[in-house]
């Protein structure tokens, strides 16, 4: 009876040292812990990938955790640049170590190195296969082709809703100027057949034919994409609004090194390029061939590069709203 009593106490306290937390203190000094504002799934793959090229004797894990509150365990943050820019100036993050930061342009990491770009989304318009065959391919190839299209029904999200819409606003704004901006939608407005508050809904309307063309993401659609898939996806020739996507390393973590070979293999591995498409997440490399000045083409990259303080973007979106989003809609 007593060596089964010592027998189940010992199995009590294996039980509970195997259930301590994914993020605790507990874990192997080997492991990496990632907090990341991205698809979790996406992130472990691409953790995943790197994890089985590594030689034997320098094996590593990964813990990937999306939750707010473990983001003070974590050893790097994976998300957007806008959330990068904010830690770096709460001082929060620390200067990488990554070599291969140094192969992309300046607009794409931080100038003091505490942040680089790995990827990026860009706005993309969905067409619907059997409006194109009407109107014809080579009439929708650029962002000024859309206002012409005068039998087209139009679905964009409403670009006041969220971070990611308002960046699109603020990029567009900033490359075509707020005047001719606003000017170009409102030429679009009477094309405009909705609005949408969720990012699957433009997708959906242009799948089943309910609008010839969205306005959407990358990410929101790639993933739908098969051979019977009843529209198809254009960049606009001159460029367009992108999210980008990085990385920084959080000023607790002791694993600097570990850290910089990784940004290094996602930035310049064709096995990290193929993680974007192998998941289907709609990014794409920011080191296209993972080489030296074959950085993306920055002239086709729009970024907010106008409005830099919190004021002016709410002024935009007010602007936005009354000119267009609610002009002669009677909402």
């Amino acid at each position: 009876m007593k060596q089964k009593t010592l027998l189940l106490v010992f199995a009590c306290f294996l039980f509970l040292a195997s259930g301590c937390s994914f993020f605790s203190a507990e874990r192997p000094k080997d492991t990496i812990k990632i907090y990341t504002t991205l698809d979790k799934n996406f992130v472990e793959a691409l953790c995943d990938s790197y994890c089985k090229g590594l030689p034997a004797d320098q094996k590593l894990a990964f813990a990937v955790t999306d939750k707010d509150a473990e983001e003070s365990q974590a050893d790097c943050i994976l998300g957007s640049v806008s959330l990068l820019r904010q830690k770096a100036a709460e001082g929060s993050l620390q200067k990488l170590q990554a070599d291969c930061a140094d192969l992309l342009p300046d607009v794409l990491k931080d100038r003091e190195e505490r942040w680089t770009v790995l990827f990026y989304d860009p706005a993309v318009l969905l067409v619907n296969h059997e409006y194109s065959r009407k109107a014809g391919q080579q009439q929708i190839l650029h962002w000024y082709d859309l206002p012409k299209q005068k039998d087209a029904k139009i679905v964009v999200e409403n670009l006041s809703d969220n971070e990611s819409t308002v960046a699109f606003l603020t990029a567009m704004s900033s490359r075509m100027g707020q005047n001719e901006f606003m000017d170009y939608f409102k030429q679009l407005r009477p094309l405009i057949r909705q609005f949408a508050k969720f990012p699957i809904t433009p997708v959906r309307m242009a799948a089943t034919g309910d609008a010839d063309i969205a306005v959407t993401r990358r990410s929101h659609v790639f993933k739908y994409l098969q051979n019977d898939f009843p529209a198809y996806i254009l960049v606009p020739e001159e460029g367009t609004p992108v999210n980008l996507y990085g990385v920084g390393i959080l000023k607790q973590s002791k694993r600097q090194k570990e850290m910089a070979a990784f940004i290094n293999w996602v930035l310049q591995s064709p096995e990290g390029r193929a993680v974007l498409m192998t998941t289907r997440s709609g990014f794409l490399p920011v080191l296209p061939r993972g080489e030296k000045g074959q950085a993306a083409d920055m002239d086709k990259l729009w970024l907010n590069t106008f409005y830099k303080e919190e004021k002016a973007v709410e002024k935009l979106t007010r602007d936005w709203l009354k000119e267009i989003r609610l002009a002669d809609s009677g909402e």
